[in-house]
């Protein structure tokens, strides 16, 4: 019995020997930090040995983030459907609660309309400074909606070019301001229907593009071969009538 309590004592006076291994969090903390810095210089080292590595990430990231800054302003346009489709007709009044701007001169003499918020420019006079100048006026004159109307220009690209920084200088004043463009007047003979034809469809593609309202006035205007129907070539109040009709009938629900 002696023997078997000497051998259990000394177990005990072993474990009580055995060296005890402390745990200290800033070593941890140390060994982390140490591993970061290791790593991050080897990455600058990494980044700086690849060729034109800034311009294709940091500069990528920056465009992402303004992308991303921009897109609350871009989810109405997202949401434009065109063309337009019919809707309920609105009143007549609503013809001097809007802007006109372009080959609009007709229309609006038949129609009662707001000084100050019709505009006749012709696209080759539209210059810089005069689009900032239209779009100060519609600023200050507050209009429900912007309808653009220009007829087939000689230059279809200048005139598709024209026609975009006039929005961006409307946009630079009211970012939210509903646009609209109308096609243009069916020609009146077949050798320029063709013409007329691509840019009412060039101006389909730009309103998907920049997210304005298309509506297509066009289309009831025409005879079976697209050229004018001969009703509208006789009578301008019928014509511009019918065009007031078209516009009135295609407003855009979310405007």
């Amino acid at each position: 019995m002696a023997k078997k309590k000497r051998k259990k004592h000394g177990k005990v006076e072993a474990r009580q020997m055995r060296a005890r291994v402390v745990f200290k969090p800033g070593i941890l903390v140390l060994i982390v930090l140490v591993t970061f810095l290791a790593c991050f210089v080897f990455y600058m080292i990494s980044a700086a040995n690849t060729p034109g590595y800034w311009e294709k990430e940091i500069v990528a990231d920056m465009h992402l983030d303004d992308n991303d800054s921009s897109s609350g302003k871009n989810n109405r346009r997202s949401n434009i459907i065109n063309p337009v489709p019919s809707s309920s007709r609105a009143a007549d009044s609503r013809m001097a609660e809007v802007a006109f701007i372009g080959d609009v001169g007709g229309l609006t003499a038949n129609y009662e309309t707001t000084s100050g918020m019709v505009f006749t420019d012709s696209l080759p006079d539209l210059a810089e400074p005069r689009m900032r100048s239209i779009a100060r006026g519609l600023l200050s004159a507050s209009p429900k909606a912007v309808y653009l109307w220009y007829q087939t220009p000689a230059d279809l690209e200048a005139g598709s070019t024209t026609i975009k920084a006039l929005v961006n200088s409307i946009r630079e004043q009211k970012e939210d301001m509903p646009i609209y463009i109308l096609t243009a007047i069916p020609a009146d003979d077949a050798e320029n229907t063709q013409q007329t034809d691509t840019w009412n469809a060039s101006l389909f593609a730009m309103a998907e593009q920049i997210g304005l309202h298309y509506v297509d006035v066009s289309t009831t205007l025409k005879a079976n071969d697209g050229t004018l129907a001969p009703a509208y070539r006789k009578d301008e109040t019928t014509l511009y009538t019918a065009i007031g009709d078209q516009i009135l009938t295609h407003v855009a629900v979310d405007e």
